[in-house]
């Protein structure tokens, strides 16, 4: 609705509404204040609309001015001798028709302020014993006072919900998308019904979790984020064909991307092929869909059946190929008005693990740890390849590491932030050296692939991540490094397997089949513990004078385990699940069911923000969820500024979620901000005096100290991932 602008202006338009909405939150809290500080009694001094120079004011008794009446205001209240600041405790020269308050409009409108006599934040100093100065009203109701912020963003707030949900907010569905396996979700266990299989499955619609009603996946992910560390989680979920819903019980683990608690589970994703709405998008989405085998199908498109089945999911496409292993599949495609026929080859599978890419992880196809080189992909445009770099290069050197693997590969590059560097390519069985410019966030202008899908090339075999049972987890750590057996197999990155016992190999995918097959034709025992299977590598050596290429045979062992998962891959299309990327996220409209539901949705929501934001602070200090995690007002008015694009709804309902967040941090007991201001007044209550001046500086120069640390740490990870650093 906002994104009526095309690029840079467009989004200029929604960080405005953004920023002003951010404005408006802050205005109705320091209202609150204001509005509480004259039910009080308390002399307000300056309510001002936005920060900075005041550009237009309005006094009662004086009227307009441009720029602030201070001064003129003490000239005519106080007498010429008073421009320096009056005394407000002498009242002889009062003038009741002229109000005290100023209402401002000033320069920045991001907000405002109240000014109250006696009362200011950053100076504990400026006290007043006037008998209308905020030190001589009533604990209880400075108390009020200093709680009217928060409660009014929290009434903003429930205002704000209730409107969304009375007007419908699109929503993914509380529905189980995937499982990933052996995840928590795919452990859980039924603890009503015992008859049942462990496990979520597809197609569950999530009600509750620990008690608390869900009503889309949004709600989902932030429960189980917050959730006790080891503790177990309650799902209640409803099936189809099982009448009453059932209680599956489980314990949420930290996730080796983000490091925030999960149980593994996806959003349910629709049978519609994604939207573009950008060349780079369309170029990105073409080289997806020609390494997925979807070639000539366009965005938009949607799958309407498989092999004759109707399906609703393009998980529904990767159980028909697994249902006929290594045959082709053939989807009913409609587009527009239009149905046609697309068919999609089946390839042998691989097996995914996880390997370590500097101080992350990334997911990787591999046969036994054996995986290809770091490449270009072969399908992308060449406006999308830069610095010489060419779609379908192989990297034979970066830096010092020959032949890397993805996370070799990556690492050396990223270690090389904003330097020079020397590659050496493989381009068509040539080799080519090109010295090329890392940027500051560690790229150099490729979209990343690995050869082991196109070539017999192999890097040296890395370690996976896997992770430690509980019962083994005695030092703390979740995860540990694993050799794959074919760790000792690669002596020299670079290495071309060329066969494995009889069978010829042209890439990686043809491993699988030629080590059954091998196994089979030797006709060893199945009850055997191990087998041994020869592996021919040609190896990156200089010719021989005769002019052959140096070749060895090398032995692969492996166990009864290890060969029935094997067994066990079989086939698959050629994107695996990453095709599932490839098509949009299911939607819904949640929407209350009148007013009442409306309110109760609104209420509902605000009391989990809050909750959700007390307890992120919580999580912070066991350690669940990091500091990297939060957002700043950078990380926020970018958020803001995307989901602006999406309609008002959405941006009343992220105004929503700050002004929520906005009131919970104002009331945190830490100094300089609401929450410590009450504190100090429950300390006065108790003892019948106030906190010594001395100990309010020293509690305010430490709250300024914490918090600008606080601000400047999440600003710098706000803008380091803005910027892709």
């Amino acid at each position: 609705m906002f994104d009526l602008l095309p690029g840079p202006l467009g989004t200029f338009a929604n960080f405005l509404v953004i920023a002003l909405g951010f404005g408006s939150i802050i205005f109705i809290h320091e209202l609150g204040h204001f509005v509480a500080a004259k039910w009080a009694g308390i002399r307000v001094l300056a309510f001002s609309i936005g920060f900075g120079n005041v550009l237009v004011s309005y006094r009662k008794g004086i009227g307009f001015r441009r720029g602030s009446s201070d001064a003129e205001y003490r000239k005519l209240v106080y007498g010429s001798g008073a421009s320096d600041g009056p005394d407000e405790s002498d009242k002889s020269n009062h003038r009741p028709e002229i109000s005290p308050t100023e209402y401002r409009l000033s320069m920045l409108p991001l907000g405002g302020y109240v000014k109250m006599l006696g009362q200011e934040d950053l100076n504990p100093d400026a006290t007043s014993q006037a008998p209308d100065s905020y030190q001589n009203c009533p604990v209880g109701k400075r108390m009020v006072v200093i709680s009217a912020g928060v409660v009014m963003n929290m009434v903003m707030a429930a205002v704000l919900f209730i409107i969304v949900f009375m007007a419908g907010l699109q929503s993914l569905p509380a529905e189980v998308g995937f499982v990933s396996a052996g995840s928590p979700a795919a452990k859980a266990v039924a603890i009503n019904h015992p008859e049942i299989t462990p496990g979520l499955q597809r197609g569950d619609q999530i009600i509750s979790i620990n008690n608390k009603a869900v009503y889309s996946f949004e709600d989902i992910l932030p429960e189980i984020a917050m959730a006790s560390k080891d503790a177990h989680a309650q799902i209640l979920v409803e099936r189809p064909g099982i009448e009453d819903p059932i209680a599956f019980e489980t314990i949420p683990t930290k996730s080796e991307l983000n490091g925030l608690l999960e149980i593994g589970i996806s959003p349910a994703i629709s049978a519609t092929l994604k939207s573009v709405s950008t060349p780079a998008e369309r170029r990105l989405w073409e080289m997806s869909s020609r390494e997925y085998g979807m070639d000539g199908l366009e965005p938009g498109d949607r799958f309407v059946s498989v092999n004759g089945h109707p399906i609703t999911s393009p998980f529904d496409v990767l159980d028909a190929a697994k249902a006929d292993p290594g045959q082709p599949v053939t989807i009913e495609i409609q587009r527009g008005s239009e149905h046609f026929e697309h068919t999609i080859e089946q390839v042998p599978a691989l097996q995914v693990d996880l390997v370590e890419v500097g101080e992350q992880v990334q997911a990787v196809r591999h046969i036994l740890g054996l995986t290809g080189v770091m490449m270009v992909n072969p399908y992308a445009a060449q406006e999308d390849t830069k610095q010489g770099l060419q779609p379908g290069d192989i990297f034979v050197r970066i830096a010092t590491v020959e032949y890397p693997s993805i996370g070799e590969g990556i690492t050396a590059i990223r270690a090389h932030k904003g330097q020079s560097l020397d590659l050496v390519v493989l381009r068509e069985n040539q080799r080519v050296k090109l010295t090329v410019e890392v940027t500051p966030a560690g790229t150099i202008g490729f979209y990343q692939a690995m050869s082991t899908t196109h070539t017999n090339l192999v890097s040296k075999p890395a370690r996976f991540v896997r992770p430690i049972e509980a019962d083994e987890n005695d030092d703390g750590e979740q995860t540990h490094l694993v050799s794959p057996p074919a760790a000792d197999l690669i002596e020299y990155p670079g290495s071309r397997i060329i066969a494995v016992g009889d069978s010829p190999i042209t890439t990686l995918r043809d491993v699988p089949n030629a080590i059954l097959r091998t196994i089979d034709q030797a006709d060893q025992a199945s009850d055997k513990e191990t087998f041994t299977i020869p592996i021919t590598l040609e190896l990156p050596l200089p010719i021989q004078p005769d002019g052959s290429i140096p070749t060895t045979t090398a032995q692969l062992t492996i166990d009864q385990t290890q060969l029935q998962m094997i067994r066990e891959l079989g086939s698959t299309l050629p994107g695996d699940i990453a095709m599932v990327n490839m098509f949009e996220y299911a939607q819904i409209i949640v929407k209350a069911d009148g007013p009442i539901d409306a309110i109760s949705r609104g209420m509902s929501k605000s009391r989990r923000v809050m909750i959700q934001t007390y307890i992120t602070f919580l999580r912070l200090f066991e350690g669940s969820v990091k500091v990297e995690h939060l957002k700043g007002p950078v990380g926020i008015a970018h958020i803001g500024t995307q989901l602006a694009s999406q309609g008002w709804v959405w941006v009343l309902f992220f105004m929503a979620l700050i002004s929520v967040n906005l009131a919970v941090i104002n009331f945190l007991p830490l100094p300089i901000v609401d929450g410590g201001q009450f504190l100090m007044l429950v300390y006065e209550w108790i003892r019948g005096k106030p906190v010594p001046i001395v100990v309010q500086n020293i509690a305010t120069m430490a709250g300024l100290l914490m918090i600008g640390t606080i601000f400047l740490y999440v600003t710098f990870n706000d803008v380091k991932a803005l910027f892709g650093l």
